[in-house]
């Protein structure tokens, strides 16, 4: 038996993807070229970042494709690709439809944030 598989919901799950949301402390990196910054929150299918100061001449625009690397807090790294959906200055999302984040890390990170802080937890 694989202890991490997709869950069988029978179509009752409301969510496409789960999410994982970091404590500020905790939060894996970002590396896209000259753009960095830390992620807030990710899921297979999606990473919002606080994207650290940008230099004068980099610009980001919303349907821009991005490739970039995550770097988590274990030090394993994930390769994501995708377009831009958002970019107010600050935060940035990326719909990663070319290269998504695997199942197995969002559950590794969801297993590893419980492990650390179980206060979190939703009751």
């Amino acid at each position: 038996m694989d202890p991490i598989r997709e869950p069988e919901t029978g179509g009752r799950n409301r969510r496409e993807h789960y999410r994982v949301v970091y404590p500020v402390i905790d939060r894996p990196r970002f590396h896209a070229g000259v753009v960095s910054g830390a992620v807030l929150d990710c899921s297979e299918s999606g990473v919002r970042v606080e994207v650290d100061p940008l230099p004068d001449d980099v610009e980001i625009r919303v349907q821009e494709r991005m490739v970039a690397e995550i770097r988590f807090g274990r030090g394993e790294e994930q390769e994501v690709a995708g377009l831009c959906v958002r970019w107010d200055g600050r935060t940035l999302v990326l719909h990663l439809d070319s290269i998504p984040i695997p199942y197995r890390t969002i559950l590794r990170e969801q297993w590893k944030l419980r492990q650390r802080y179980p206060w979190r937890e939703a009751k």
